[in-house]
């Protein structure tokens, strides 16, 4: 009887290790908004624009081969004017990175389940780069 109390109460405390009630949700996967990748460049880039931050946002375009020059950067304001005006506080609620190159990246940002923009950035410098966007939905 000893014997059987015993088994008894050693299953049941294993027991509560069979059993798991609810899911395990997976960590959600953190992104630095730097220059250092891709997806970081792209989000840091809108990030200034919802900040309303059009000088800080201009820093960050390029052309094929190097960063754009005041110049151009200030011919570039009121596109990314328009564009503060259309990301206007929304979330980022899907990324796609495609990888070209190793210096050349896709990312598509989605935000809200509405509007989707397209960003191509280049590394330049072990700093990434938009070279193009444009709103795709």
């Amino acid at each position: 009887m000893r014997i059987l109390c015993t088994i008894l109460l050693a299953l049941f405390m294993t027991s509560c290790e069979l059993f798991v009630i609810g899911h395990n949700r997976p960590p959600k996967e953190v992104i630095d908004i730097t220059q250092e990748t891709a997806i970081g460049g792209a989000l840091l880039f809108t990030t200034e624009l919802q900040q309303d931050n059009v000088p800080g946002a201009a820093q960050l375009l390029s052309d094929n081969e190097s960063r754009y020059s005041a110049n151009k950067q200030q011919e570039q304001y009121y596109n990314l004017a328009r564009l503060t005006r259309i990301l206007n506080e929304r979330k980022v609620t899907r990324i796609i990175a495609d990888t070209i190159t190793v210096e050349l990246h896709n990312v598509k940002l989605e935000f809200d389940y509405v509007k989707e923009f397209a960003f191509s950035m280049r590394q330049l410098d072990s700093l990434w780069y938009i070279m193009d966007f444009r709103q795709t939905k």
